[in-house]
């Protein structure tokens, strides 16, 4: 039965979600051509990487202190909207940079996207503050929402750079699905009444992105694999074999420093020497994964032990 409800599970949760994901971007490249998708996915990337390097993990604070006193509860929730408030004027703010930098480089059709890609990052940041957002059917709200706004988008003609408002609507069609949709939610296996701190935040954030970037590399490699590849590092998220790797990954921060740079350092070369459009989404794959990363980096000092680490149950929040 334990079998049974994993392989459920995993196709709700991943199958699912990489069937529509896969769909959506056959309506897109159907719509605009090859190119410019190839051009959109590149700013897609980068777009998520902004939101990687100013992640900051507070649904698991919220969701531990559900059945906590009135006064707890609404502590908790203000400190974690002020916290994604602030990551999100961040994330505006590098966003903004990066698409100065990309029309430095010539690459004016890719930046023409962002800002319209952006106007869905308001509620994804606003879903990590909700507790009644949380549900481990996110991506697949994600992804149907996507299909949807791009089939709309290609009956409707729009323009090329109008196609980016599909990635842009979605976050708030998933917010609002998993907003409003009636479910009974599951209880925490840890309950907290204290007030929330900014510490717990940051211990949170440091663990979560240690544990995400191993599924990130893992899902980098078997990328050359095409759909398959993408389907096996989505089994392995599902089966949370991160959450297993994670607590022996090394903790040094020199390594980490390292590793930002590098990925940074080689996005930025095959940017200023190739404008084409493969060359800018693995170059934009780079830099989402330094950011991966540095968001590791700007937790550091609140890194727990490995024990701890152990103990903290997965976010649902990944797509």
């Amino acid at each position: 039965m334990k079998r049974k409800k994993q392989i459920k599970q995993l196709a709700w949760r991943e199958y699912l979600p990489l069937a529509a994901t896969a769909a959506m971007w056959a309506v897109i490249v159907f719509a605009i051509g090859h190119a410019d998708a190839a051009r959109l996915l590149a700013a897609v990337i980068f777009a998520r990487a902004t939101q990687l390097l100013t992640k900051c993990a507070t649904p698991t604070a919220l969701k531990r202190r559900a059945e906590a006193p009135k006064a707890v509860r609404r502590q908790a929730r203000r400190l974690a909207f002020n916290v994604q408030a602030t990551a999100l004027v961040v994330a505006l703010l590098l966003l903004t940079l990066l698409t100065e930098v990309l029309k430095l480089v010539d690459q004016h059709q890719i930046a023409a996207y962002l800002p319209y890609i952006a106007l869905g990052m308001p509620a994804r940041y606003l879903r990590l503050a909700d507790v009644r957002t949380a549900s481990p059917y996110f991506r697949l709200a994600l992804a149907t929402g996507g299909l949807v706004m791009a089939s709309i988008g290609w009956a409707a003609g729009w323009a090329v750079t109008l196609m980016a408002l599909v990635f842009g609507v979605r976050e708030w069609i998933a917010y609002a699905v998993l907003r409003w949709w009636p479910r009974t939610p599951v209880p925490p296996r840890v309950h907290r009444d204290d007030p929330l701190k900014l510490e717990e935040v940051a211990s949170n954030s440091a663990i979560y992105g240690r544990r995400m970037l191993t599924y990130r590399l893992s899902k980098a490699v078997l990328t050359v694999f095409g759909p398959f590849g993408n389907a096996a590092a989505r089994t392995g998220r599902g089966l949370n074999w991160h959450k297993k790797i994670e607590p022996y990954l090394p903790r040094h921060v020199g390594g980490f420093i390292l590793f930002s740079a590098a990925t940074w350092g080689g996005a930025a070369a095959l940017a200023l020497t190739s404008g084409e459009p493969a060359a800018l989404i693995v170059a934009a794959g780079l830099v989402q994964v330094g950011a991966a990363a540095a968001n590791v980096l700007v937790f550091w000092h609140w890194l727990p032990s490995r024990e701890a680490a152990l103990t903290l149950e997965d976010d649902d929040d990944e797509e």
